[in-house]
């Protein structure tokens, strides 16, 4: 019958050490210091096993931040602004943490230079959050709040994180307030009334 080795996790419980593992790195240290290496030795496990849950440091940090930050919020108050500065708060504090913070900018990198990771970051983290303000923003037109049009839905989208995107990595000297938050949310309601106004 065999055993596990002394010190070493339980197969089935490796990709739960190597996040934990892969969190407290990433919270202390940041992105550059997350390597294979480190984290086997900090587990008690191989590089082999690593690569056969994930296959590179940039696929784990994914897990990690959706383990910390899920997919974002689905939210119903009643109407368009409430339920876009609900969605923004919960972005803010994402884009607040010492989590995101410390490690945006290597991960946005990993992105820009390997398609695969592009690819999963888009699919498993921004694509759900894209999709909790297109579910708001067809809430808001079964109301009547805006246009039927859907033009300018993905511009939506980008005016809210854009803003948020841009004060979490550049030395703006302006911070990740809950004005931003609010107002981002405003802008994009009266771009889209707007644009209720110009259709009807």
């Amino acid at each position: 019958m065999s055993q596990n080795r002394v010190g070493r996790p339980p197969q089935a419980g490796i990709s739960v050490a190597l996040i934990s593992a892969a969190e407290s790195v990433m919270t202390s240290l940041g992105y550059s210091a997350l390597t294979v290496d480190a984290l086997v030795t900090v587990v008690g496990t191989t590089r082999p096993t690593f690569y056969r849950r994930y296959p590179s440091v940039a696929h784990l940090a994914l897990e990690v931040i959706i383990n910390r930050f899920g997919t974002g919020l689905e939210v119903d108050n009643g109407n368009l602004v409430d339920d876009l500065i609900e969605l923004q708060r919960a972005e803010l504090e994402m884009f607040r943490s010492h989590l995101m913070r410390r490690n945006l900018p290597g991960l946005l990198e990993s992105i820009r230079l390997h398609p695969d990771v592009a690819e999963s970051y888009f699919a498993r983290f921004i694509a759900p959050r894209r999709e909790n303000v297109l579910r708001v923003l067809e809430l808001a037109r079964a109301r009547g709040e805006i246009s039927e049009s859907r033009d300018d839905d993905e511009l939506a989208c980008d005016l809210l994180l854009g803003p948020m995107l841009a004060r979490a990595i550049v030395p703006t000297g302006v911070g990740l307030d809950d004005a931003l938050a609010v107002n981002t949310a405003r802008a994009v309601v009266h771009h889209l009334a707007a644009q209720h106004s110009r259709v009807g």
